[in-house]
């Protein structure tokens, strides 16, 4: 019925637009009914995967080598001679489907966002879109240059940040030092980047009729589930429940560190360790022994795995000019998800493959679904997309020692690390960041000026976190938040990681209680994709979508149960 498509994204990849054009028009041309109505969306759903996989193939090849400028240029080509024409297209069809009032059977949802969406798209902004997607490749390009020197050879400075969890005070100090030095030598170059990035947004929320970025970044990051003062609730939440808890941790830490203040380079330190991490030099076999975790915890996640490690999908080595951060990416056209990071130490096992495991599996699960719109990235709830990783932090460090991957001892240790940053660290920044995003959309010409935005970071941070002493280091704790990937590239996609982690601890329970019937409902939420709405995600994975004191009340009191427990096995 309509004309055959290009079999892969690397052939779509080589058209200019004046070939891909037609499959935009044949699409136009046909007058919907019910009757083909589900092979048109078929074929628009195919066509936007070889569109979606192109963009993604190149987000991919510009983090996995920043200093590749033949691979930028041709993603700046295809951005703008292929992407931006594309939509255009793109938008009529979406008005086409809107006008015709047919739904086909699982597409509720979908069409509820495809309405957002169309109501967002103004065709001025098109290119202001591209020049803030440019600006954030520059930003990642700034990060994957750093390099510095340490102990006599030049290193790339995330390669550092295992030295931060050394029983050694005076070597996390140092490489603490090197850190921050070396970041504060980019700092105009990113004050520059996010004067023009906060230009721009405002530009592009008014463009689309809204008085202030936040409310058109709501609508552009789906969010009909809840509202800023539902933020705000949860922000005083954490401060109610979690940060009183938070520094009654800390001072235990304190003396167990038996030092007079805690430093910044006390933060992620183990105190009830004499050694180091352990380093890792064997990361592929290091995945193997990660599929088995896998596979001990559901034989299909297991061959799940093994298909990423056997495709390589994976690509976890430290090299220079790597990207920040760490990342799972959907390739719609293979239907396989790929992960993005640096593994150093055993430190890495839960946070990044465990974590971005848990997006693959959300990917495989989905594969079922006939169309993009059901299951692609940024349909599927960030809510509930991070509770699907999240979770499997959690279930998979049940299973370190049984798959090989660590001692009792070292498995102890790092699932007591892990529970107690959730408290001690990952909620109070989350809220820290969310916190500090509101305070920027709600005072948009103050945060242009980054100076202004070094001395709210402060303030938040002595706010959510007042146990670490900054005395006579107040310069690197204000531009803290440059690190964070977050506001440069992603802005408010940070409160979704403390929604999931009140998500994720509900699955957890309820997989401690019954393995079993948790795993069956964990993958049968996940195979959901973007058919349901939010609370009915989380009802599907048997979980409440909340942020009350009640329920951080039930994860500070698991926490500490758990880590108790642990204490006494290590």
């Amino acid at each position: 019925m309509f004309m055959p498509l290009p079999i892969s994204s690397e052939a779509f990849e080589m058209l200019s637009i004046t070939e891909i054009e037609p499959w935009y028009q044949e699409l136009l041309n046909q007058p919907l009914s019910q009757e083909v109505l589900s092979s048109w969306i078929k074929q628009w759903s195919d066509l936007s995967a070889l569109v979606d996989e192109t963009v993604i193939r190149f987000e991919i090849a510009t983090t996995c080598n920043t200093a590749d400028e033949e691979v930028e240029q041709r993603k700046h080509t295809f951005m703008e001679e292929v992407y931006a024409p594309i939509q255009k297209l793109d938008q009529r069809i979406k008005q086409q489907l809107l006008a015709s009032g047919l739904e086909p059977a699982g597409f509720a949802i979908p069409l509820r966002n495809l309405r957002a969406e169309a109501e967002l798209y103004r065709e001025e902004n098109l290119p202001l879109l591209n020049e803030d997607k440019a600006l954030s490749d520059e930003y990642m390009q700034v990060g994957g240059s750093q390099m510095v020197w340490w102990k006599g050879k030049e290193v790339a400075l995330a390669s550092l940040y295992p030295v931060l969890h050394d029983p050694k005070r005076d070597e996390r100090e140092q490489v603490w030092h090197a850190i921050t030095e070396r970041q504060l030598k980019d700092r105009e170059k990113l004050d520059a980047i996010w004067s023009k990035k906060m230009q721009l947004r405002q530009q592009i929320a008014r463009n689309a009729g809204y008085d202030d970025y936040r409310a058109y970044r709501w609508r552009q990051l789906l969010r009909f589930d809840y509202t800023p003062a539902d933020c705000r609730k949860l922000h005083e939440a954490v401060k109610q429940v979690i940060v009183p808890t938070a520094s009654q941790m800390w001072e235990k830490r304190r003396r167990q560190l038996g030092v007079e203040t805690l430093r910044p380079w006390d933060m992620w330190v183990n105190p009830r360790i004499s050694e180091a991490p352990r380093s890792i030099t064997d990361v592929d076999g290091l995945l193997r022994q990660c599929a088995d975790a896998f596979r001990l915890i559901d034989p299909q996640l297991g061959d799940y795995f093994e298909i990423m490690i056997r495709e390589q999908l994976l690509d976890l080595e430290e090299r220079p000019n790597k990207a920040p951060g760490g990342y799972e990416l959907p390739l719609e056209v293979k239907h396989r998800p790929f992960i993005f990071g640096r593994v150093n130490s055993i430190t890495d096992i839960m946070g990044l493959i465990f974590h971005e495991a848990g997006h693959a599996f959300h990917v495989f699960e989905t594969i079922p679904l006939p169309y993009l719109h059901q299951r692609k990235e940024g349909a599927v709830p960030f809510e509930f997309a991070e509770v699907a990783s999240t979770s499997m932090e959690f279930i998979g460090g049940m299973y370190l020692q049984q798959a090989g991957l660590c001692t009792e001892q070292e498995a102890a240790q790092l699932r007591i690390q892990h529970l107690e940053s959730l408290l001690m660290s990952d909620l109070p920044v989350l809220i820290k960041g969310d916190a500090f995003q509101h305070w920027i959309y709600d005072h948009p010409e103050e945060a242009k000026d980054a100076e202004n935005c070094r001395q709210k970071w402060a303030e938040l941070t002595r706010f959510y976190q007042p146990d670490i002493d900054w005395s006579g280091l107040e310069t690197e704790l204000s531009n803290g938040w440059q690190g964070i990937l977050h506001f440069y590239c992603d802005p408010f996609y940070f409160i979704e990681y403390a929604f999931a982690s009140l998500g994720a601890f509900q699955v957890w329970n309820n997989y401690l209680r019954n393995p079993e019937a948790a795993l069956r409902q964990y993958r049968s939420a996940l195979a959901l994709g973007a058919t349901e709405t939010l609370p009915e995600l989380y009802e599907a994975v048997g979980a409440k979508f909340a942020f009350d004191a009640e329920t951080l009340q039930l994860v500070s009191h698991m926490v500490i149960q758990t880590v108790e427990q642990l204490e006494a096995q290590a």
